[in-house]
C-alpha cells in the first residue's frame, strides 16, 4: 500500500541520492529527475516515472491529438527553410502555382555567403496553405536547385476573408506617374517602405500607361500603395486589386511580350526589373 501523498518527501530523497553521488543539492525535482535511475524514480510514487520521463522528452515525440491536429490544418502560416543563400520573394513565389492567393511572404537572408535563406509564407486561407502543402508531398519544393524544407509556422494565422484583396496592383493614369522608375523612387524615397517586389509589368500607351505591380504581401506594401495612389493622385492614377498568380497555373493574358527579364526583389532602392507590353 502506497504511503499517503503528505508523508512523502520526494526533493529530499532525490537530494539524499545526489549526495551519495557527491553532487548538490537541488531545488527543483522535475528538471533534476533526468539524473535520476529508473529504480530511483520507482520509489517517487507521489510523481509517476512516466510523468517525469515525458516532460524532459521533445514534443514532436507525442503523437498530437485529433483536436490539435484539426486545427493545425487551419494554420496559413508556413515557415520555408533551406532556400538559397542569395533567394528573393520573386525566386520563391514563381514556384508557387494553383494554389491560393498570398497574403505575406517574407524571405530571411542568412548572415554568412554559405548558409541558407528561410521564408515566412502566409496564404489568405487555409484552403490555400493545404493545397500547396498537398503538392509538395507528391514533388518537392524546389528553389534554384535547393529542394526546401517547408512546415507549418509555430505562430498560427487563421483565414482572412479575401473580398477581393490582392498583393498584386494595376495602376493606370498619367504617363510621367504611371511608369516603373517613378513609382518605384515615390514609394522608396518620398513614402518610404519596406517593398518586396514579385514582378513588376509595363504598359505604355497612347492615353496613359498601365502597371502590374506584384508585391511580397499585400498587408504594408500592396494595401498602403493601393490607398496612397487612389488618395495622393486622385484624378490622374488610379489603383485597382489583380488576381494573385499563385492561384492559377499561367497568368498569360494573350498579350504579346516586347522585352522580358527577371523581375527583382525590391527593397527601398534601384528601380526592380520590368515586364514591358505592347498591345496586340
Amino acid at each position: 500500500m502506497e504511503a499517503p501523498l503528505y508523508t512523502l518527501n520526494p526533493l529530499n530523497t532525490l537530494n539524499e541520492f545526489r549526495a551519495e553521488l557527491n553532487l548538490p543539492p537541488s531545488r527543483n525535482l522535475i528538471s533534476s529527475a533526468v539524473f535520476m535511475t529508473k529504480s530511483e524514480l520507482a520509489h517517487l510514487s507521489a510523481y509517476p516515472r512516466d510523468s517525469l520521463v515525458r516532460c524532459n522528452t521533445p514534443s514532436h515525440t507525442n503523437k498530437s491529438p485529433p483536436a490539435s491536429r484539426e486545427l493545425e490544418k487551419q494554420n496559413c502560416h508556413l515557415w520555408i527553410t533551406n532556400l538559397p543563400p542569395q533567394c528573393t520573394v520573386h525566386a520563391l513565389l514563381e514556384g508557387i502555382r494553383n494554389t491560393g492567393p498570398v497574403s505575406a511572404c517574407e524571405v530571411i537572408t542568412p548572415m554568412s555567403a554559405w548558409g541558407k535563406a528561410a521564408a515566412s509564407l502566409t496564404f489568405f486561407t487555409a484552403e490555400g496553405a493545404n493545397r500547396f502543402l498537398a503538392q509538395i508531398a507528391l514533388r518537392p519544393f524546389t528553389v534554384q536547385d535547393h529542394i526546401a524544407s517547408v512546415s507549418r509556422h509555430r505562430i498560427h494565422v487563421d483565414s482572412t476573408i479575401v473580398n477581393g484583396k490582392s498583393r498584386v496592383l494595376r495602376i493606370v493614369g498619367h504617363p510621367s506617374i504611371v511608369n516603373p522608375m517613378y513609382l518605384t523612387w515615390y514609394f522608396s524615397e518620398c513614402c518610404p517602405l519596406k517593398i518586396d517586389t514579385d514582378f513588376m509589368e509595363f504598359l505604355e500607351g497612347e492615353g496613359g500607361n498601365e502597371v502590374t505591380w506584384a508585391f511580397g504581401s499585400f498587408r504594408g506594401q500592396a494595401q498602403v500603395v493601393y490607398s496612397r495612389v487612389n488618395h495622393d493622385w486622385f484624378g490622374l492614377a488610379k489603383a485597382m486589386y489583380l488576381a494573385d498568380p499563385c492561384v492559377v497555373t499561367d497568368r498569360g493574358s494573350g498579350e504579346r511580350t516586347v522585352t522580358r527579364s527577371v523581375a527583382k526583389s525590391h527593397e527601398g532602392g534601384g528601380t526592380p526589373h520590368v515586364v514591358v507590353k505592347a498591345v496586340n
